[in-house]
């Protein structure tokens, strides 16, 4: 198995005993495995002894290791450790919380309903991270929190977060704009959304949510392209270049200049 002969080969270069093998059971997709509370992961045979960590936030329902799947490519080439944590129901806590009618009676319940301080869902994502740690020591200052879809909208939410310590956040095609409440001003965001996207609204991303992470102090880097609902192959080495370094095979291209600035870039092309 991948995973076993990756951990084989980092005991063999660190001249150490083998990392300690908690409970684990394999997915029915033999090279992932499978961590407490519903949790995926990859480990790739090119990973160091401290590896950087990207976390992957499924969009709506249950499809953890399709997404380590999607990304096993640049996590080969990059020695990147995948991890994908599963919301408790159908999508995140707080996106479904955005997603109820607004209440009639009390414009605070709404705002509540649109704000993220604390949830049992990013807690799922952090012991899951936790449960990783005691397989493989990665690098929690080399961890990106990414998401695609409702993932991409709860990644931005939670990290943005000042409580939970991620060195950048990653949204592809993002839904719901919705308030950090203790946000960590400065923190490296990255924002992706389709122009002809006929799930979730290209504008939304434009007029709400890239002004509200803005205003919150994210060091926005925003991509629009043309194409739907997706994450086109090139645009995940652009963002995963940006954050953990240009690697070979990587099919990026520079960002084009002014970009980095993100708030109104592409918005009105």
């Amino acid at each position: 198995m991948l995973l076993a002969a990756a951990f084989l080969a980092l005991s063999q270069a660190a001249a150490a005993p083998p990392p300690p093998a908690p409970a684990q059971h394999l997915v029915s997709r033999s090279h992932l495995f499978a961590l407490p509370g519903g949790a995926v992961g990859y480990i790739p045979v090119s990973a160091g002894l401290h590896p950087p960590l990207l976390v992957l936030l499924h969009g709506a329902g249950h499809e953890q290791a399709t997404m380590v799947e999607h990304f096993e490519a640049e996590a080969d080439k990059r020695g990147l450790v995948l991890l994908a944590p599963d919301s408790r129901g159908v999508t995140w806590d707080k996106v479904l919380d955005a997603e109820a009618p607004l209440s009639v009676d009390s414009p605070l319940a709404n705002r509540e309903s649109h704000s993220f301080s604390r949830s049992p869902d990013a807690e799922r994502v952090e012991r899951a991270i936790a449960a990783l740690g005691k397989i493989l020591p990665v690098d929690r200052a080399r961890t990106a929190l990414a998401g695609f879809s409702d993932g991409a909208t709860f990644a931005l939410a939670m990290g943005m977060s000042r409580d939970h310590p991620f060195a950048a956040v990653i949204a592809w095609s993002p839904g719901i704009a919705i308030r950090t409440l203790n946000p960590a001003r400065g923190r490296k965001v990255y924002i992706s959304h389709g122009r002809t996207d006929p799930i979730l609204k290209f504008d939304t991303t434009c007029n709400d949510i890239i002004p509200l992470v803005k205003s919150e102090g994210g060091d926005v880097t925003f991509v629009p392209f043309d194409g739907g609902h997706d994450a086109p192959p090139w645009l995940k080495d652009e963002f995963l270049d940006a954050v953990f370094g240009r690697v070979a095979g990587s099919e990026a291209g520079p960002l084009p200049e002014g970009r980095e600035n993100g708030l109104g870039l592409g918005c009105t092309d």
